[in-house]
């Protein structure tokens, strides 16, 4: 099937930031820059609404509520089955549970007539119960992966068929993310780092899942071997009053400087010498390690999930066991002492974000998978749908 233009209703239920939202607004970007019509459907004052706010998107409002909440979900149910029935989409694409619940059940109350695609941001197990195995057998066309690592569990599972799932990483901008030394030198001013300060920058959210506690303590074991040891701390979350007192009782208080929820990363990451991205649970297709390694930037990563997918040990950065603090400290210590192979990772990194994990690659292949799924779709409906 040929890439026409396709009208794609992608729904979110989530309020505030993140990567899946970030997925989001970049597919649909990018589907739109491609020549393909995009209607969004979330939730009313979704952080959504606002990053995408510079495209002519059509928004449609979903309360998309979990739990019991019968007036809300036969609103959903309504607004759902008179949106397909209005606007005639190609593809509906969910990305959480309660869109996933509420876009199935409307779509097969409607005769089941579009094809329903759903892509898996993380690594939370899902419940083989009756109710997923109907979700995900029957009322689901294909799922989309953001890793391999997920894929291949989820290819296990009873709730899922094998041969209609996928994996996608995520793809970013890499001409907006790029070395810039003259945005290096001001970054630096701004954040109070020396030149002689081997800067560590870590971006996510600070929540336990993202393993802050454990670069503290490498950072703590460093205080000697590296003196000049800065780290940065961008993003918020429900730790942070604990990650700052943890820096005071690990006496690194001077090290750790936290600067909160900055929407111009591009420029942010330019103070890094290596990034930090040390999770523990969730993380499958980190966007702020793609992006920092687009920048030049080697990064140490934990091996958790999907991210040994992003680097390989050694080449565009450092892999660690997850959870573990000596191994950091080591990854962090090796590339202080020696920047010339901290260089050349950091071009490695670049190369193979750009030949791999771009946002025009991320947006093309998905596109792909629409077009295959329309055309099984089709061939589903001549022969008397059966899953």
């Amino acid at each position: 099937m040929k890439a026409s233009s396709l009208h794609i209703f992608i729904a979110d239920p989530h309020l505030q930031g993140g990567g899946q939202v970030r997925y989001i607004s970049t597919l649909a970007a990018g589907l739109q820059a491609s020549g393909h019509r995009v209607t969004i459907g979330c939730r009313p004052g979704s952080v959504l609404i606002e990053q995408t706010s510079q495209h002519a998107f059509s928004y449609d409002r979903f309360l998309f509520k979990g739990g019991l909440r019968p007036r809300a979900w036969i609103h959903d149910l309504r607004a759902a089955r008179l949106l397909f029935r209005t606007q005639h989409p190609d593809i509906i694409h969910v990305n959480g549970s309660q869109d996933h619940w509420t876009m199935a059940l409307a779509n097969q109350a409607s005769g089941h007539t579009i094809p329903l695609l759903r892509t898996r941001h993380n690594t939370y197990a899902v419940s083989p119960n009756p109710a997923n195995v109907i979700l995900n057998r029957q009322l689901t066309d294909f799922q989309i992966v953001v890793c391999d690592t997920v894929r291949k569990t989820l290819a296990q599972h009873p709730a899922f068929r094998a041969d209609r799932l996928c994996s996608i990483h995520n793809g970013v901008d890499t001409d907006l993310y790029q070395r810039d030394e003259a945005a290096r030198l001001r970054a630096r001013q701004e954040f109070n780092c020396k030149p002689d300060d081997f800067v560590c920058g870590i971006v996510a959210r600070l929540v336990p899942a993202k393993g802050h506690r454990f670069l503290f303590e490498a950072a703590a074991l460093l205080k000697d071997e590296v003196p000049n040891l800065i780290i940065l701390v961008f993003g918020q979350g429900v730790l942070e009053n604990e990650l700052t007192q943890l820096a005071s009782d690990l006496g690194i208080s001077s090290r750790v400087r936290f600067h909160g929820f900055r929407t111009d990363m591009q420029y942010c990451v330019q103070a890094f010498d290596i990034g930090a991205q040390p999770s523990i649970d969730c993380d499958t297709s980190s966007f702020s390690m793609k992006e920092q390694m687009a920048a030049c930037i080697p990064v140490v990563a934990s091996d958790y999930g999907g991210l040994h997918e992003i680097i390989d040990d050694g080449k565009e950065g450092f892999l660690v066991p997850h959870g573990t603090v000596e191994p950091l400290a080591k990854a962090i210590k090796t590339l202080a002492q020696c920047p010339e192979l901290g260089r050349q990772m950091g071009e490695t990194a670049r190369e193979r974000v750009c030949r791999e994990f771009s946002s025009a690659t991320f947006v093309r292949r998905t596109v792909e998978v629409y077009l295959e799924v329309l055309q099984s779709f089709k061939k589903d409906n001549t022969k008397g749908r059966g899953k």
